[in-house]
């Protein structure tokens, strides 16, 4: 039993020894880091003088892209019009505050959801600018489908005039500079939160 023993303890410390010997691995070269092919890479929010929106959704086969493009689609448009009404209630509430001194706030608000109901039927009618489907990096076997649409932010700005304008009482000291000053701002602000 001893020498049975002697013989197995030899054997593992050979098996250790010839395990930390000085094996070097050689070091495979990493492969370049590849710049991140982005879909529509124009596509931010909010830049300047467009609102824009980028979707997208996860279809599970080359057969489900289209209906994926339009799910893509509808979310963009969901966001941008969520976009669009923080600018213009932003734009709205800071030029309320600083340049009308006698504001009714029940006419104030009125108009502004009326111009917002007007943008978001226009919204819901917003093309599809770009979109792009390609193997999803997260999940293996499905199609990343990305989809960008986008608003002229002078129509926006517009209608939220021409509905303010309409209006007897706050036409009387609506100053228009004063209010694209103001919408400016806020889409400025709003970029730079995102």
């Amino acid at each position: 039993m001893k020498k049975v023993n002697l013989f197995l303890g030899i054997a593992f410390l050979a098996f250790v020894a010839m395990s930390c010997g000085s094996s070097k691995e050689t070091a495979q070269p990493q492969p370049a880091r590849q710049p991140m092919n982005l879909p529509c890479p124009d596509c931010v929010a909010t830049a300047g003088s467009t609102f824009k929106y980028l979707g997208q959704t996860v279809a599970e086969s080359e057969y489900d892209v289209q209906e994926a493009r339009i799910f893509a689609a509808q979310s963009a448009r969901d966001e941008l019009q969520a976009m669009i009404e923080t600018c213009v209630e932003r734009a709205v509430k800071s030029f309320t505050q600083q340049h009308r001194e006698n504001a009714d706030v029940n006419t104030i608000s009125k108009r502004t959801i009326q111009a917002l109901d007007i943008i978001k039927a226009k919204v819901k009618g917003t093309p599809v600018t770009c979109w792009d489907a390609s193997p999803s990096t997260l999940t293996p076997g499905k199609i990343s489908v990305y989809v960008c649409v986008e608003m002229d932010a002078n129509m926006v700005y517009q209608e939220v005039v021409k509905t303010f304008t309409q209006d007897d009482e706050l036409k009387i000291d609506f100053r228009e500079h004063q209010f694209k000053e103001e919408f400016d701002k806020a889409m400025e602000d709003y970029s730079s939160i995102k």
